[in-house]
């Protein structure tokens, strides 16, 4: 008879993730394809190297992409979404800061019909004068509503201060760039960085040969777009030399808090460690700042600290929305925390809880084939090894408390932090 008084077994789990098997097309696109028979579904993504990195000015690379599906040749833009409503399917599109995404989520019986349309979108898009300026208004809308919030005034105060204007991840768009776009200038970053000598695909899902050939018979039987030339233009840090700002928000109701500041790149031996360090400090529901400023304090609802990738270098931030008279208490007990990690050995309950936690979000996020496509994506995106994944359980599996406190020493300078906050 079960003994319900005793807990179950822990069971061991396999640290290999299935990986891609990959073609070549005819035309040089590198394929990538994930297997999965339970679900008659078919995601394809379309991965090119056009992103804010590449563009001229502010919101080109955003609206090329996003204008896409604005019409075609056959389609205007409220044909296309019925066409695409029609058949079932759900479409995608994103730009990060060296990439743009086209995601096609399609029902197998259908992705002849729906893989078409995505293609004549992609090769013969109209960018409509019209279309632009019915973008544009309600982009304006959507930022006009977000700059109202002070965390998003935090985040952008703090992206400017760690980069400086100059450089992608600190040019931030204000509303006037909205006018300074054109059906011109957008046909110009779609004709240098959409075709086939500047894209690789992932295809996830229900995937047989039949679904490989719809794709090979689509995209890749001879080279599409125009010839495409890599962009080498690289761009400068200018980081602020004060380090601190304050921004008064009279709608404000609390204050906002963000901290951070450019620590290593990702491909450093020191990251994947450094996530379990992160974890730790600010990670985690159960992280050290949120115990004490959120449980011991009540100083605040939420507060996490996070490492961000845009780029391959590595952003380490903290951010919380705070009561309007504790952002300084606040952000005086993320600095004793830092410290703390540096002055004392995390102890082996704690560190085991956070591994627990780690390999557990791991297993949950990779559950899938899409999920390890959008993993593979991100790997390509920033030039990581396919073994990226059991890479980082290894490291979270052997990280000791020494090794999380010579990184705090090495990583944790409080001092070196830049401050934002935004205050009624």
């Amino acid at each position: 008879m079960l003994d319900r008084t005793l807990p179950p077994p822990v069971q061991g789990m396999s640290s290999v993730f299935r990986k891609p098997t990959l073609q070549i097309l005819s035309n040089g696109i590198p394929l990538h394809v994930i297997e999965n028979a339970g679900q008659e579904v078919v995601r394809i993504d379309f991965v090119f190297g056009a992103g804010q990195w590449h563009q001229d000015q502010k919101l080109q690379a955003l609206f090329a992409c996003s204008m896409l599906r604005e019409g075609c040749r056959g389609y205007s833009s409220s044909a296309f979404a019925e066409r695409m409503d029609f058949y079932g399917a759900w479409l995608e599109l994103s730009v990060a800061m060296n990439r743009s995404f086209v995601t096609l989520y399609s029902l197998k019986k259908f992705f002849p019909q729906t893989l078409a349309l995505v293609q004549r979108m992609l090769f013969e898009p109209t960018y409509s004068e019209r279309q632009l300026q019915l973008l544009s208004l309600r982009k304006k809308e959507q930022l006009k509503v977000y700059l109202q919030k002070g965390g998003a005034q935090a985040v952008r105060a703090l992206r400017r201060s760690v980069y400086g204007t100059s450089h992608p991840c600190g040019m931030l768009s204000d509303l006037e760039d909205y006018d300074q776009l054109s059906p011109a200038t957008l046909r110009d970053f779609y004709s240098r960085h959409y075709g086939s000598r500047n894209c690789s695909i992932y295809l996830s899902g229900s995937i047989d040969d039949v679904v490989v050939k719809h794709v090979d018979d689509a995209f890749g039987k001879t080279e599409w777009g125009s010839g495409y030339a890599p962009n080498e233009r690289q761009y400068v840090l200018s980081p602020s030399e004060e380090r601190d700002t304050v921004i008064v928000n009279q709608d404000a109701m609390q204050s906002s808090i963000r901290m951070g500041k450019l620590i290593m790149d990702v491909k450093d031996r020191d990251y994947l460690p450094m996530r379990v360090l992160n974890t730790v400090l600010g990670g985690y529901f159960g992280s050290r700042l949120m115990k004490n400023v959120r449980e011991e304090k009540g100083y605040t609802y939420h507060i996490a600290s996070d490492l961000t990738t845009n780029t391959s270098q590595v952003l380490f931030t903290v951010g919380s929305e705070a009561l309007a008279d504790k952002s300084d208490v606040v952000m005086e007990e993320v600095r004793n925390e830092m410290l703390r990690l540096q002055n004392e050995l995390v102890q082996e309950d704690e560190l085991r809880m956070v591994r627990n936690y780690m390999i557990g979000e791991i297993c949950r996020n990779y559950e899938g084939a899409f999920a390890l496509a959008d993993a593979y994506i991100f790997m390509e995106h920033l030039g990581l090894p396919q073994s990226y994944v059991e890479q980082t359980i290894e490291a979270i599996q052997t990280t000791d408390a020494a090794q999380l406190q010579q990184l705090a020493q090495r990583y944790f300078d409080p001092d070196t932090l830049h401050a934002v906050v935004v205050r009624p």
